[in-house]
């Protein structure tokens, strides 16, 4: 009977492992770190460096109401966000999204 419940806690534990890292490999978020070039209510612009080319280039994003902002450790709206140009941004968007360039988090530095 011991055998058979450390059978089954094996199987549980080992369960619980693959079902979390199916969902961490299934979800493919895109970081993209920059510099604030223009603020609209429904997009934001910023300048990135290409891994590629070690250049700059300008990134846009699409804000929508699912876009959750944190700046610091605290949640904001994105109107009470604040944000200003040539403010440092991280902005994350999930690449397997049917609309492109979505913002699903945009991550800013206390003020």
């Amino acid at each position: 009977m011991k055998l058979m419940k450390k059978s089954v806690l094996f199987l549980g534990i080992a369960l619980a492992a693959l079902i979390t890292t199916t969902s961490a490999v299934l979800a493919h978020d895109m970081l993209t770190e920059g510099t604030v070039l223009t603020v609209a209510p429904t997009k934001l612009e910023i300048r990135s460096p290409n891994k590629a080319t070690k250049k700059d280039e300008t990134v846009a994003f699409v804000i929508d109401k699912n876009t959750k902002v944190t700046r610091g450790d605290k949640s904001v709206s994105y109107a009470h966000a604040k944000i200003e140009k040539g403010e440092r941004i991280v902005v994350v968007v999930d690449t397997d999204a049917p609309k492109k360039m979505v913002a699903t988090q945009l991550r800013l530095q206390a003020k």
